[in-house]
């Protein structure tokens, strides 16, 4: 692991390193319990995202009003659609993404500082990216197919992949691979580098000897602030990212690029346009960042004593 710095400025190792499976194993259950908290202001996000498309007219700019209309339309179901795909793809992308986190912290140098915490981030995204863009996709179409008048109709998560599949074989499920990791990319490397950075100066105003003694609503409390600032700064990213990915599944649309879309989006709604869902994205991000990586630090911590006592 990547050595933490004390407040005199000396560093202090860590006397034992975690095996790499420690990652993504505590990454994988707290992903788990992210997203079914998170879901619901993740699907509003997406519909509000898709607000002023043609066929997606009439639905609400109020975040609050959007929660509303999806449960009156759909019920408490509604809010999660495309979770089938969540459950199936989140699980392995987001241990593959803590896998490379704890990976980065060991190949990167300490004395890097807040660079090394952005590489790390990179790095992060670089290995997981691959399959989470697919997961995006299926997510963010179910999530906003009742707002596309019968632009596509998906069953289920299977039903899903097959369609898209079908149509355009796997680059279908790879769309938006570069705009989605121009959203991700800057994000993990505002995220992590805050994140680390907050850490080591919470423990040092708490008097503790290092950030792993932080106790688990200041990891929590550093997660959430990060998340927010890596949020609001890649917003517009986001929002051009899933009209993307979404939009390309009209009649017509396969060969939409990101540049297309900004500029359509610019010119209907100005700068206003790309602050779509900023709120419903930051009640996703925030909390759900808050909830993964509390449970991710302690089921590390607590990983070496179960595996002690299973022997």
């Amino acid at each position: 692991m990547r050595d933490i710095k004390s407040a005199d400025g000396q560093e202090e190792s860590n006397a034992h390193s975690a095996p790499l499976w420690h990652g993504p194993a505590a990454g994988a259950i707290s992903s788990i319990a992210s997203r079914v908290v998170t879901y619901p202001a993740d699907t509003v996000k997406a519909q509000q995202q898709l607000r002023g498309v043609t066929s997606a007219r009439g639905y609400s700019s109020s975040t609050l009003s959007a929660f509303q209309q999806v449960v009156r339309a759909e019920g408490l179901s509604g809010f999660y659609r495309g979770f089938g795909a969540v459950l199936s793809g989140v699980v392995p992308a987001t241990a593959l993404y803590f896998g490379g986190y704890e990976t980065g912290k060991q190949l990167i140098p300490a004395g890097y500082g807040f660079l090394g915490d952005m590489l790390v981030g990179c790095y992060s995204q670089a290995i997981a990216g691959i399959v989470f863009t697919p997961v995006d996709i299926i997510k963010e179409r179910m999530q906003v197919q009742g707002m596309m008048q019968g632009a596509f109709t998906y069953r289920s998560t299977f039903h899903a992949v097959s369609s898209i599949m079908h149509q355009h074989g796997l680059p279908g499920l790879m769309k938006g691979y570069w705009a989605t990791n121009s959203v991700w990319f800057p994000w993990n490397m505002i995220y992590i580098a805050s994140y680390e950075r907050s850490k080591t100066a919470l423990a040092q105003q708490l008097q503790l000897r290092d950030a792993g003694q932080l106790p688990g609503w200041g990891i929590a409390i550093c997660s959430a602030g990060s998340a927010a600032l890596a949020a609001w700064c890649t917003h517009p990213a986001d929002v051009v990212k899933t009209r993307l990915q979404v939009l390309s599944a009209k009649q017509g649309f396969h060969d939409l690029r990101a540049g297309d879309v900004a500029n359509q989006l610019w010119q209907s709604a100005g700068l206003r346009g790309f602050g779509q869902g900023l709120l419903a994205r930051t009640l996703t991000i925030a909390p759900g960042a808050a909830i993964q990586w509390f449970i991710y630090e302690r089921v590390k911590v607590h990983l070496p004593s179960i595996k002690s006592s299973a022997t």
